[in-house]
Formats: structure tokens, sequence, C-alpha cells
């Protein structure tokens, strides 16, 4: 995808997230950030859970299957990006949390008017449009596709990039094709482990999610510490700098 870093450099970063050790005595928080972290630490930990888990899917030799969790780490740890620091971007998360609530809710038993008490609160939970009350108010736009999230963030096309490489797992593509058979002497065989040209590349954006989680995380806490941790891997580790200043929550920073 582009030069990047050897893994030999983010590797140590990737373990340091995923053991998280200076959370053994818990999370820290003043009032001022205890709802922001209601609403995003679930995020930050999705990221973490996913960084383990790949890197257990690739010691067992499922690198290629583990890009669908590399994926959601990218998806979830930009979106708490632009929620954290978007103006009203975490009031926009909690709506669409809340929203896919209430619609996976009324999807479990449809027809069920025993069950309608329940979809009643849920509706009632979720915040409304200023002007009008009987509107919910602006929710997250789409993550992918012009205007969405990802697009709105990206400064320099990588993140794109990386999860078009990312989503040819997700999807049926012409890799599933070729990762899983082997050709030995005009025989074929089932491929142990598939190999991929892009493993380095998404081993780095593992990292790059588990680096914005990080600083993330470490800005909720006020942990100063992690926050230097996290702006001295040459990662990407802040994605609001290239907005407006009308539409970022803290114009005033420039890194």
């Amino acid at each position: 995808m582009q030069d990047l870093p050897p893994r030999h450099l983010t590797a140590p970063w990737v373990l340091r997230f995923v053991q998280d050790r200076h959370h053994r005595d818990g999370i820290h928080l003043d009032a001022d950030s205890a709802w922001e972290f209601r609403v995003l630490g679930g995020l930050v930990e999705r990221v973490r859970r996913a960084a383990k888990a790949y890197l257990l899917l690739e010691s067992k030799g499922f690198a290629a299957e583990g890009r669908v969790i590399v994926r959601s780490a990218l998806e979830h740890a930009v979106t708490a990006q632009w929620a954290y620091l978007t103006l009203g971007g975490i009031d926009r998360l909690e709506v669409s949390l809340l929203s896919k609530r209430h619609e996976y809710a009324r999807s479990a038993r449809p027809g069920d008017e025993d069950w309608d008490h329940l979809l009643d609160d849920l509706e009632q939970r979720i915040p409304r449009h200023p002007d009008d009350p009987m509107r919910r108010a602006a929710a997250l736009p789409k993550f992918t596709g012009e205007g969405g999230v990802l697009s709105d963030l990206d400064t320099t096309g990588y993140l794109k990039r990386a999860f078009v490489v990312l989503s040819r797992v997700n999807h049926v593509s012409d890799e599933a094709v070729t990762d899983y058979f082997v050709e030995i002497e005009d025989q074929t065989y089932v491929a142990d482990s598939p190999a991929s040209l892009f493993d380095d590349d998404v081993f780095h954006t593992l990292a790059t999610a588990c680096c914005l989680a990080s600083w993330l995380m470490a800005r909720l806490e006020k942990n100063e510490h992690e926050i230097r941790a996290a702006r001295s891997q040459h990662l990407l580790w802040r994605l609001d700098t290239n907005l407006s200043p009308q539409r970022r929550r803290f114009p005033a920073e420039t890194e």
C-alpha cells in the first residue's frame, strides 16, 4: 500500500496495548470524562480485544481470516476518534448506538405486543432533535463512502486503502479462489496457512488502530504519560487536524 515502518518496530506497541498493564488498578476518570467514557470506552476495548484476537489467530496460521478482525478494529478506532474530536460527535454516536439497539430489539420479536413496552422505552431514550421532539437527533454519518467518517478523517488515503484490503476477506472476492490452494508438481494441496502479499500492511493497520484507540483512552483519563507514548510510535494517533476549525472540538490544538 505504501512504505511503512517494519513490523519489528510496531509489534512491541501492539503487544503493549494488548497487555494494558497500566490499567491493572482500574480506569481513572474525572467527572468531566465519565459520560464520554460511557459512550466511547467500549469502542476502545473492542480495538484492544480485536488486536489480541488477531495475534492469536495469526500465531495459529489464520492471519488471512484475522483480517476481518483488523477491519473491525480500524472501524471502531476511527469512529471513536471522529466522535471524540468533532464538535457534537459524542452526542451523535450516542444517538446511533441507541438507535441500533432499538432497531435490533424491534427485529428480534416482530409482532409481539408484549414487546411493545420495551420498544417504547428504548425509543424514549434516544435524544430528540432540538427543533422537533418528534424526530431523533442527528446520528453518525455512514462509515464509508462520500461524506462518511472514514473519508472525513483520512487525509492521505492510507486508511481508505487499508480498509479496501481488509474488506477483500470480509466479502466474496478473487482471494477466495487464490488463497487456499497450492500447486506442487501438478498436484493441488490445501494451504495450511494462506500467505498474503499484504500481511505486513495488515499488521501496520492493526498497530495504527491500536495507536488511535490508545491515544483516545489516554485523553479521557488525562494520562500524559500514555498520551506521549501513543504520539511517539510514528503512527497515526489523532485524525482531526485537517478538519476546519468550525468542525473541530479542540480547534486550538495542533498536535
